[in-house]
């Protein structure tokens, strides 16, 4: 597996002063080899039973060498297992952080939608009694306006948010006249998404229609 120049290389690779009697043996060994052609271990004062082979007696730099690299085996098992534990733990930290934060998204999904439904049956009661009075409609601002809206779950996309948002400041001072063609125009949609938004706003009770204008457009009005 290694040739003569590799072992010594290998060996005399290490500096540790540890290693210093294994380096010496390695030294005789090669000294022995050169000199006599051969080397061999001397044999075990306890011999193995008749047919079993013969025992030799392994060398104490050979014994401390292997003692070392078990030693260090059994550090790196135990370094690997304290590691697979940490990551375990880990691993199990974050399914339960993940799973918290399903919980509490859960929770918050279901009050909104809670919100959403209560919201939606006092705006059927208004629409069924009538509109509010000027009068006695509390004042808003468009900012607030869109507020409630996004409170209601009803702007769900940047086109209907696009809408909406040029639609509330008018409507907070009063009826809008509004035609499709001039809401694209501003918002850069096309006619017939603006109608769509349009649709929307309008079937959830952000605003209802009051009437046409004398050129055919729809006039809306908070409800």
């Amino acid at each position: 597996m290694v040739n003569l120049k590799g072992l010594i290389q290998l060996v005399n690779g290490c500096t540790k002063p540890e290693c210093e009697p294994f380096k010496a043996w390695v030294s005789d060994v090669i000294a022995t080899l050169q000199r006599d052609g051969s080397y061999s271990l001397d044999p075990a004062p306890v011999q193995p039973p008749p047919g079993g082979g013969t025992a030799y007696v392994m060398p104490q730099e050979v014994v401390d060498v292997i003692v070392r690299l078990e030693e260090r085996n059994i550090r790196a098992d135990e370094e690997w297992v304290a590691m697979q534990s940490r990551h375990l733990e880990e691993k199990r930290r974050s399914n339960d952080l993940h799973e918290a934060s399903y919980r509490v998204q859960s929770s918050m999904a279901d009050a909104l939608t809670r919100i959403a439904d209560t919201l939606d049956r006092v705006a059927d009661r208004f629409l069924a009694a009538g509109t509010v009075p000027e009068a006695e409609r509390p004042a808003v601002t468009p900012q607030q306006l869109l507020a409630a809206w996004r409170a209601k779950n009803l702007v769900v996309t940047d086109d209907v948010h696009a809408v909406a948002a040029y639609l509330a400041p008018a409507l907070v001072r009063g009826p809008v006249r509004c035609r499709p063609e001039e809401v694209a125009t501003k918002t850069g949609l096309t006619t017939d998404r603006v109608r769509d938004c349009l649709r929307m706003l309008l079937k959830r009770g952000c605003m209802r229609q009051s009437g046409c204008g004398d050129d055919g457009a729809a006039v809306y009005t908070l409800p």
